[in-house]
This record gives structure tokens, sequence and C-alpha cells, in this order.
């Protein structure tokens, strides 16, 4: 029987031929196990004779969840000179390396409630995307132990975490959320590396 520790699922898109995926989890022939978030889904690299998902003339799966325990966490250097968190996600045959952007979204909904995760168990992240005329909403979700993760900062109770600078550019005010990009990872690679198991 697998324990919470070590089980590892992949759940597929509602689609047909996704159904050997459930089981059969990632190609371990690869030659990576990388993970990307695009418009809700996660995705891997596929073939052009077994895919989901083409993008600018690259193949890809789609999936709309993946559940294991965190076994490394670390900012990395993305595209165009940004930054990304790369986490890596283990089960008892292997390992995938999740990436997002810090500076999106997915980091920031995933960073605010990390603080109520515990490290040492299993995790199944659910990323979401929603669009409403020219705005998009993106968030990563996470489940354990069968129950929804809440944010520890909220709107209405930000603690210690700073609050995002308006910056008017181009007539039009955006949000510099660099302090709180700093904050928040500074808190999930402390809280990581004080409760990561040893293996």
């Amino acid at each position: 029987m697998l324990t919470n520790v070590m089980q590892l699922t992949l759940k597929s898109c509602k689609k047909l031929n996704f159904y050997n995926y459930l089981f059969m989890g990632l190609n371990k022939n690869q030659s990576t196990n990388a993970l990307y978030l695009f418009q809700g889904k996660i995705i891997t690299a596929a073939t052009k004779e077994s895919h989901t998902l083409e993008k600018n003339g690259k193949f890809y799966n789609q999936y709309d969840s993946v559940e294991g325990r965190i076994t490394d966490v670390k900012i990395v250097d993305g595209y165009e000179g940004n930054k990304d968190v790369a986490m890596t996600i283990t089960d008892i045959e292997g390992s995938y390396t999740m990436y997002f952007g810090v500076n999106s979204n997915y980091f920031r909904s995933f960073a605010r409630s990390v603080k109520n995760v515990d490290f040492t168990k299993n995790i199944e992240f659910f990323p979401t995307y929603k669009k409403e005329g020219e705005k998009i909403n993106t968030s990563l979700l996470m489940k354990q132990d069968g129950n929804w993760i809440k944010r520890f900062y909220t709107r209405e109770n930000m603690g210690e975490m700073p609050v995002a600078m308006p910056v008017e550019v181009n007539g039009k005010t955006t949000y510099d959320y660099k302090d709180q990009n700093d904050f928040l990872i500074a808190e999930l690679i402390g809280k990581f590396e004080e409760e990561k198991l040893p293996f």
C-alpha cells in the first residue's frame, strides 16, 4: 500500500486519449521530467505522434493536477531574465520538477498559502485559469489530507507581508510585487528547509 509520503499521481484532462497516462505517469524515457503551468493546466513535453496540445510548433500533454511530496525548492533563472520557482515533486518511481514564474499569480497564490502546508506530507497541486474580457486570473491551489489549503495571507489579513506598490506605466496603474515576492520567497525557502525530510 502506498503511503502519503510516497504516492504521486498525474490526473489527465478530460480527453479519451489520456486514459493511459492516468496509470503510466510521465514517460521516463524523456530527457527531462519538467512540468510547466499553462492556462490552468500542467504540461509536459510530448511527441508529434502522442500529444494533446500544440503551441508554436512544439507538442505537449496536459494534466489537471500533480500529487506528491516536495523534495526540493529552488529559485532559478527563467525566461528573459525573470526568476522561476523550480519545485521538485517525488514519488516511488522518480521525480518531476515543476517550474513557474516568481512574478506570477501562480507563485503568489501558492506562496501565500505555504505557511498552512506540512512539507512532510503529500500535496496535490491544481493550477487554475480564468479569462474575463481582457483580465486573466491564474492561481495554484493545493490540497492536503483531502482538504483544500487556505491562504495564510489574505487581503483582509496581510500580516507582515509587504503590500504591492502601485506604479503608473503608459497612463495605466500596475503593481510592483518585488518586495512582496522577496518576502514570500524567503518564507517559502525557510519553511521548506526547516520541515523537509532527510530523504
